[in-house]
């Protein structure tokens, strides 16, 4: 009996799911909402209810999804366990490569946590976790970045010496790979066709956008670091060197200082106060002029990304919406395809508004460039991935 457990801690929630002699056979799924965190269960993804729980249950649920593995009969004790595979979201080349996670990995990884704050405390502490609870276990690491190894040099580099960029790998490594990878997969089955030239929107807590050629990743909105980019909900993403160097010297900020802040203070939450796109949608709605000035801000940002990407790639066959708000919100999907008709992308809103949480094709009949919501599934995309380590 081959059984492996797949863990995604993200920035604000986290994923478990079990797969047994191949078969996914339990998922929960864990995020923020209210005053507490929604815990969802899907049995052979089959939903089997939610419940709210408190912070201090977030943290433990790995211990509650293992408990509920044996109170199911999915597995006798935890030694049944083969293999433990874990989403790693890190700068660097030596983490563009899925590996075997070892000390000398975890030092690594210890080594870069305060550059990406918002995803490795979480995951070193879910580590943590893991080799206290499953000892026994192959700890395996795959990369969220691997996927954009594909990216030329001449994208990739940043306007540095060649000197400085190879001696510090200071290159522009991509993120939400495992998203795009799963998406890309799946193409053909929700749109009928397969696309040359892509360009995937993954919105949720955190967000980018990548151009996709022939399969294979041309660029992506994230940088060095997943706090680069985009507006997020609490990354302020590309914010000017000059606007940075002035902000650190006014607030006396020291350098890891300035990386948390731009990442936990920044964004949709810098602007607002809050980090959530539901409430600021719900905001706009009401009017409100701080979350309707920063929506807007978002969506013009990923309007000019989807643009620029279009013009790099000789043209546009499909724009796709993956990830939470990405699937979920057809006001936002309605907002940011709004003023797109000039480069071939315009929705039928009766199927942009049925789509909700689900894939399908949401673009006019007769429109050249495609546009579908595709869901996202790292959960499966990291499991194949297990199945070569």
């Amino acid at each position: 009996m081959g059984v492996t457990l797949i863990v995604n801690p993200g920035s604000s929630s986290k994923k478990f799911a079990l797969y047994k002699d191949d078969v996914r056979v339990l998922d929960a799924y864990v995020e923020s909402g209210g005053d507490g965190y929604n815990v969802c269960t899907l049995l052979k993804g089959v939903q089997q209810g939610c419940t709210t729980i408190n912070r201090r249950r977030f943290h433990e649920s790995l211990n509650d999804f293992l408990q509920k593995a044996k109170e199911l009969n999915l597995i006798n004790d935890l030694f049944d366990i083969e293999k433990v595979a874990v989403r790693v979201v890190a700068p660097g080349t030596f983490f563009q490569e899925h590996k075997v996670l070892d000390v000398g990995y975890m030092q690594k990884l210890k080594s870069v946590e305060a550059i990406v704050p918002l995803h490795i405390p979480h995951l070193l502490k879910e580590i943590e976790i893991i080799n206290k609870e499953l000892p026994h276990i192959k700890l395996l690491a795959v990369s969220d970045s691997a996927f954009h190894s594909t990216i030329p040099d001449f994208i990739r580099e940043y306007s540095l010496s060649e000197s400085e960029t190879k001696s510090h790998d200071l290159y522009r490594f991509g993120y939400h790979g495992l998203s795009v990878a799963s998406v890309i997969r799946r193409i053909h089955a929700v749109v009928g066709m397969d696309a040359e030239r892509v360009v995937v929107c993954h919105i949720g807590s955190g967000v980018s956008v990548t151009a996709i050629k022939n399969g294979k990743s041309l660029d992506n909105s994230m940088g060095y670091a997943p706090g680069n980019g985009l507006i997020m909900g609490s990354r302020a993403g590309d914010l000017d060197t000059g606007a940075l160097l002035t902000l650190m010297q006014i607030k006396n900020m020291k350098a890891i200082d300035a990386q948390n802040f731009v990442q936990t203070s920044g964004g949709l939450k810098g602007m607002t106060g809050d980090n959530d796109l539901r409430i600021l949608l719900e905001r706009k709605v009401k009017g409100e002029v701080l979350a309707t000035k920063a929506i807007a801000s978002f969506v013009y940002q990923i309007q000019k990304t989807i643009g620029a990407y279009t013009a790099v790639l000789g043209g546009l066959d499909l724009l796709v919406f993956t990830a939470t708000a990405g699937e979920r919100s057809s006001i936002l999907r309605d907002l940011i395809t709004k003023n797109l008709s000039g480069i071939g992308i315009v929705i039928d809103q009766d199927k942009n508004e049925a789509c909700i949480s689900k894939n399908g094709v949401i673009s006019q009949m007769g429109i050249n460039t495609k546009v579908a919501v595709i869901k996202t599934d790292e959960t499966d995309e990291i499991f194949r991935i297990t199945k070569t380590l």
